[in-house]
Formats: structure tokens, sequence, C-alpha cells
């Protein structure tokens, strides 16, 4: 008995031994805590792990614990106490030297010998893995945000933080999916942004593109999008059944943009058209097109203004397509031909001139440049009707000389743009255009700028060919002194709605007669357009005009009438010298 008895306690004293070790190699403090005394009693192990060296029944505990884990660790540790329930918590310690410690702590509820409540528990260090894992958190929450960056910079415009086409497209296509979709969707493209950057660089242009944006964003209430589709074109969806929320947001846009943006310290206003279109059900699927539209139809009746999709603009959208299309091919296959208006001498009506003008012999009969020249223009074939009359104007003068008429100077209008085109010069000399045969008629708008360098350039090596410069419709647009002083034309053409009243107005002759004044102090010779009758004439020729043009002395006729014309006036000369 007393041999077992041995035995049993040296076995006992064994495992503590072993137990001590083990607790020692893995870092746990073992604690004890009387809930009726409110005594704690800590092991060696805790003590190092708190830094201190307290006494067998100091409570220390909360006193070590992070002030800001303090009101949490305690009140896990109350509800324990309350519940007699296993306690579990986490929590930081400062120790006296200032490092901080992460802590677990783990304890169970019993009742001692004595009857006492207690807990008996455990505690060891865990601030690497609460580091690590702290270290992981930021990286989880990195890649989130890198995440999310990437997904909004995938979906917005950078410059403007407007979604950009390819979400403003995912957008429309959910909408498609509603079983009653309904919304308003509304095109804004900023007027004249080619001259923007032009005037103000690309740096300017980004300014406006931005303070577009901001108006936009400003105007448009939750559930509806505002996107940059690209280049200064911009669009607006809301989903309000109520067809005039979009007349609010547009009229927002409106106001917002009358207010200047400052570009380089200068105040700038930006001028947009808008058009914009309401549809349900199926119509949606149009709204695009509808919009766009409405967009095309305001900038063709001259920018700056909005315009409501309807049926009837659908309709007449449909016809300038198919012209566009009949106009392609026409100009292919030489449908675009010159007719030829007479100028004469102011002092004794002899031709002494002629102006190619524009005229579409289309299988739907002859067109005038008001049914095509805007349409062309709008949708980039100017030079390409350009240059078809061009050619066929030297062709005709050709043929003209072969059969021994004497051709008169031809003038032929030409898209000022075109003056910018370093290859112009070479274009023209490879024509080998005899000196005197041909006037390059611009219109006056090329002032509106200062004259580039190129310009400039292009216009001597023009005049070096023997190419006469004219510059039409003078005191109708944007023409200024400077800018003639600058170019120095060899002739300018009065505008024929200035013209045409001067037999009644007294203003309007002194108006015509300064004109004529100071194209004569700049040695420049005028045409004056619009005569119609003769005694227009006569009232021009006494202001000193050098050239007329107009129904008084003849329409513009095709070709083959020409020649019979010059044939005529050559033969009247010959008969006059004889």
């Amino acid at each position: 008995m007393g041999n077992k008895l041995t035995w049993t306690n040296n076995e006992l004293e064994d495992l503590v031994r072993q137990l001590g070790i083990a607790l020692e190699a893995s870092g746990i403090g073992i604690w004890q805590h009387n809930i009726a005394k409110n005594q704690t009693r800590w092991d060696d192990q805790l003590q190092r792990i708190y830094g201190v060296a307290k006494g067998e029944h100091d409570v220390i505990w909360l006193e070590s614990v992070h002030p800001d884990d303090c009101p949490g660790a305690s009140t896990i540790f109350k509800a324990a106490i309350a519940n007699k329930s296993d306690y579990a918590s986490e929590f930081r310690i400062i120790r006296p030297d200032g490092e901080i410690r992460h802590i677990r702590s783990r304890a169970q509820y019993f009742v001692d010998g004595q009857g006492e409540p207690c807990f008996i528990g455990a505690e060891w260090d865990v601030t690497e893995d609460a580091l690590r894992n702290q270290q992981l958190a930021k990286q989880r929450e990195a890649a989130e945000q890198s995440r999310a960056e990437a997904r909004y910079a995938a979906d917005h415009d950078s410059l403007t933080s407007l979604l950009n086409r390819r979400a403003f497209d995912d957008a429309f296509a959910r909408l498609l999916q509603a079983s009653e979709p309904v919304a308003s969707l509304c095109h804004i493209d900023i007027d004249r942004f080619k001259e923007i950057n032009d005037r103000f660089g690309h740096g300017g242009g980004d300014t406006v593109l931005r303070h577009v944006g901001s108006v936009l964003a400003s105007g448009i209430a939750g559930g509806e999008i505002a996107a940059r589709l690209g280049g200064d074109e911009f669009a607006v969806l809301s989903l309000s059944p109520e067809p005039d929320r979009m007349r609010e947001i547009v009229a927002r846009i409106r106001q917002d943009l009358h207010k200047p943006v400052f570009i380089d310290g200068e105040p700038f206003t930006v001028e947009c058209s808008i058009g914009y279109a309401h549809a349900s059900g199926a119509d949606v699927a149009a709204l695009l097109t509808s919009s766009d539209i409405a967009l095309y139809e305001a900038k063709k009746n001259g920018r700056n203004r909005d315009q409501l999709f309807t049926p009837a603009l659908a309709e007449k959208r449909n016809a300038e397509k198919q012209m566009l299309q009949e106009l392609r091919s026409g100009l292919h296959i030489g449908e675009i031909v010159p007719f030829y208006q007479v100028k004469v001498r102011a002092s004794d009506y002899a031709i002494c001139g002629l102006e190619a003008l524009a005229r579409w012999e289309s299988p739907k009969g002859l067109r005038m440049p008001g049914d095509f020249l805007e349409l062309a223009a709008a949708n980039g074939l100017m030079d390409a009707v350009d240059d078809a009359v061009f050619r066929r104007v030297l062709f005709d003068i050709n043929r003209w000389s072969m059969a021994g008429i004497k051709v008169p100077t031809v003038s032929v209008n030409l898209s000022a743009a075109r003056l910018g085109d370093p290859l112009l010069p070479g274009k023209v000399s490879a024509l080998g255009i005899a000196p005197g045969q041909i006037s390059f008629e611009f219109i006056e708008t090329i002032f509106l700028d200062t004259l580039s360098e190129q310009v400039k350039r292009n216009i001597e090596r023009i005049r070096q060919l023997g190419i006469d410069i004219e510059i039409d419709d003078l005191g109708s647009g944007h023409a200024s002194l400077l800018g003639l002083l600058e170019l120095r034309p060899n002739r300018v053409k009065i505008d024929r709605h200035l013209v045409l009243p001067i037999l009644k107005s007294e203003t309007q002759r002194r108006l015509i007669g300064s004109l004529i004044d100071i194209a004569r102090t700049l040695e420049i010779e005028v045409v004056a357009e619009g005569v119609e009758t003769l005694d227009h004439a006569r009232l021009l020729a006494g202001l000193g005009a050098d050239t007329l043009q107009g129904y008084a002395f003849g329409r513009p006729q095709p070709a083959q009438v020409t020649q019979a014309i010059l044939e005529t006036a050559a033969a009247r000369r010959m008969e006059i010298a004889g």
C-alpha cells in the first residue's frame, strides 16, 4: 500500500514537472481568478508575458490591457462571470517598457474545494499571428481597393470622371432588357471643338471637356447617368417616365453652360448642340438613333441649340441619307458640273470673266447648290465637290480654247480651309494651268484668325502660278481691314444682299461706296454681284465698281450655252473692230 502510494506521488510529481516544462516551452501562462474574493493568481510564465512581477494575489490585469481594448475585454469577462460560462477573449496589453503585445485568453468556470466560484484559464502571446493577420488584411484591402480602382477606370472616362462609352452601352443594354422600359436620352456635342483646340491648345480643350463633364454631372439626379462617349460627344440617360424630365435636364445644362470657364485666365463660354428624345416600350431601342437625328438637326440649324426628336425629323433625315448616297454616286460618275455666270466690265458691259457655280445634274433633275452643298459640307464632301467642279472647268477651258475661243478668267470657288493644305500648291502646279486662266474665290471667314505661315506660303506660291485670289461676300461676314491688308487679294466681291436695296436706300449706297473706297485704297478690284437691273449697273458703276455680275447680264448657264455666249461676244467685238 505504501509502495503504491509512493509510486503514485512520484508519478504525479513527474507529471507536474512535465506539465510545467510543456507550458514553459509553449509560452502559455496560467491564471486563476476567485470571483468571490476578486483575487487573481498568475504563474511565472504569465508574469513574464505581461512583463511584471506582482504579488500572488494582485489584481493587475485591466491595468495592463490597452485602453482601446479594455472596455471590450472587461465586458466579455463580466458576461462570463454572470453566465458562469466559458470565457474567450483577445486583446492587447501594454508592457511596462511600452511594448504592445497581442494576447489570447481562454478560461473555464468552476467551483473550488471551498465552494467558491472561480475561473481557471490560460493566456499566450499571439502578437506575431495578429500582426501577420493585420498585414494580410491590409493586403486584402489594398487588393480590393486596386480592383475597385481598376473597375472604376474601366467604367469611367479619365478626363471627366463620367461613365465611358463601354459603361454607357452596358447601361443602355440593361435598359433594353427591362420588361417595360421607358427612358429619355440626349446627345451633346461641343460646337466648333476643333477651333477651341486650335485656339487654346489641347490643354484648353481638356479644360472645356472637364467643364462640360462637371456641368452634366451636376445636372442629373439619382438613377440618371452622364457619359462621355468619345471626343467632344456626351450623353445623358434618364429612366424617368416623365418626358419633361429631359427638358429640365437640358435647361439646367444650358443654364450652367452659360457661366464661362476660364482658360489661361481668359473667360470662355462653351456652346453645345443638344438633341434629345423620349421613348417607351419597343421604341426605346431606337433612342440612340432618335437623339442622334435630333442632334444633327440642331447642328444643321445653326448650332448652340436644342432639338427634340419627332417622327418628321426621322423622315427628313432618311431623305437626306438617300440624297447623300445619291450625291456620293453623283460625284463618282461626274454628275457635279459647273454652270457659268458672266462677269462684265462696269464701264462698257463687256464680258471680262466667268464664275463657275456648282450644279448637280441628277437623274431626278437639275439640283441647285442650296439642295446639296450644305449636305456635302456636313458630311465632309466639299473638297470632292470643289475638285469635281475644278476638273470640269479645266476641261471646258481647254475645249473652248481648242475651238478658238478666247476664254476670260474663270473664278472657281474653293473652301478656305484648303489654303492650309501644304500639298495644295503642288497639286495645282501639276495641272499646268496657264497664267490668267483661273482665279480662286474664297469666302471671307478665312480672316477669323490671323493667317498662318503655311497659308501665307500657299497663297504666295499660288500667285506665282499666275492664279488670282478673290474674296467673296465682302461686307456680310467677318472680313477685317487687317485681314485684307495681310492677304491683299486681287479682287473682292460685294455681297448681293448689300447690292439689291441700293436703288431705294441711300444708306446702302453710302455703305457700298465706302467699301469700294476702302478696296481702291488697298488697290483691290471690286466685283458687285446681285446686279439685277441696268439701273443697278449704272449706279454701281458710278460708285466705282470695276466688275458687275448678276441676272441683268445673264444667269448661270451650262458649258454648252456659255460657249455660245462667248462666241457671240467674240463676234460682236470683231464687228466693232471692223
